[in-house]
């Protein structure tokens, strides 16, 4: 009976790793954000992003880590795996239960800094993260996006 809970509690753990580590599926809120983001620099003549796996892991502990500490902030210091020569960041507070990449993506669009960060045509890879919970005492989502250049 102890090695069925053993191998149970190891089954447990090596699902959660992969949940975890998995790329972000088609059609998740991520993404969405890729695609939103993507279809406005074609609309500007830009070549599109690539999806990044190291990016998005990025983007998403650097948004779960706000979360968790209640800072909101440029300071992420982004940490991808694989080597990038220039990196870009733009995040997004949402307030509510709505986490719609629409809505984040109207705000970076309407902020100066963050709409020239999605049209910078050095960036050739990106990945989105987001984390929703209790922030500052309201349900909210906050969105990360990482942007890199090998």
């Amino acid at each position: 009976m102890a090695r069925i809970r053993t191998l149970l509690a190891l089954a447990l753990v090596v699902l959660a790793a992969a949940i975890v580590a998995a790329p972000a599926q088609a059609g998740s809120p991520e993404m969405t954000m890729l695609s939103k983001v993507n279809h406005f620099r074609r609309q500007h003549g830009l070549r599109a992003v690539h999806y990044s796996h190291s990016l998005r892991s990025s983007a998403s502990r650097y948004a779960h880590h706000m979360m968790r500490s209640g800072y909101f902030g440029h300071d992420s210091h982004i940490h991808a795996s694989h080597h990038y020569r220039r990196l870009g960041e733009i995040i997004c507070l949402q307030r509510g239960i709505s986490a719609s990449p629409s809505v984040a993506f109207r705000a970076w669009l309407n902020s100066g800094e963050h709409r020239a960060i999605i049209l910078d045509r050095h960036f050739n890879y990106a990945g989105a993260g987001r984390a929703s919970g209790r922030f500052h005492g309201h349900k909210s989502t906050i969105w990360v996006m990482h942007f890199g250049h090998p």
